[in-house]
């Protein structure tokens, strides 16, 4: 799928990002707000079983593996700048916030449990029962943030930008919707093939008891 959108005016550019459904980063009171879409169940114009399996799944999180994938690709493909979480008292819109990532401070990993510490040299791992040996790392590992204060283009003087500005802008948009979809797709898809099935299944649990000494 290309994520180069068709050749648009400066005029199309302008009113494509003026008029795209927007959602507040954080609280409707800080007034920050970016590009967003609604993912609610009642408004994606399914049929009444469909409708029914997609509520139904709501409780699986087997369902939003592949959801969470596309969402996840969207900030591996902008390097983390960019970034597409979900907003709203149940989760029903996805949002486009701003995020970037940054050196962990890690310097060693555990090469059996792979617990990453910050001791400098090789040495055994410090972890209770493992084995391991903690090797220095040979690049950084990085802590990826979200910034959900922040809103996108809120005050925009979107007539000052120039072409080239406007076209970066679109592509960004036009990517974030693409992904939206296929993240809503995904998980139509399995709501589509996929039944609840009640199964039990037997819960361990820890309990106090007596023991002679």
């Amino acid at each position: 799928m290309s994520r180069t959108p068709s050749p648009r005016s400066k005029l199309e550019m302008i009113e494509f990002l003026k008029n795209h459904f927007r959602y507040p980063t954080m609280n409707s009171w800080n007034r920050a707000t970016s590009y967003a879409r609604n993912i609610k169940i009642h408004r994606l114009r399914l049929d009444r079983e469909t409708e029914s399996r997609c509520f139904e799944m709501l409780e699986i999180a087997e369902a939003f593996d592949d959801f969470s994938a596309a969402l996840h690709e969207f900030g591996v493909r902008h390097d983390y700048e960019w970034q597409i979480s979900q907003n709203g008292r149940s989760g029903g819109y996805l949002v486009l916030y701003r995020g970037g990532k940054k050196d962990s401070g890690y310097k060693t990993r555990c090469d059996t449990c792979l617990i990453p510490t910050w001791y400098e040299t090789e040495e055994p791992c410090h972890v209770s029962g493992c084995g391991g040996t903690l090797k220095r790392l040979t690049a950084p590992l990085w802590q990826v943030y979200m910034q959900p204060g922040l809103g996108t283009d809120d005050d925009q003087d979107f007539e000052s930008m120039n072409y080239e500005d406007l076209r970066k802008r679109v592509i960004l948009i036009k990517d974030f919707d693409e992904t939206c979809e296929r993240a809503v797709k995904a998980f139509l898809d399995f709501a589509k093939s996929h039944q609840i099935k009640e199964q039990e299944i037997k819960v361990a649990k820890t309990v106090k008891v007596a023991v002679e000494i």
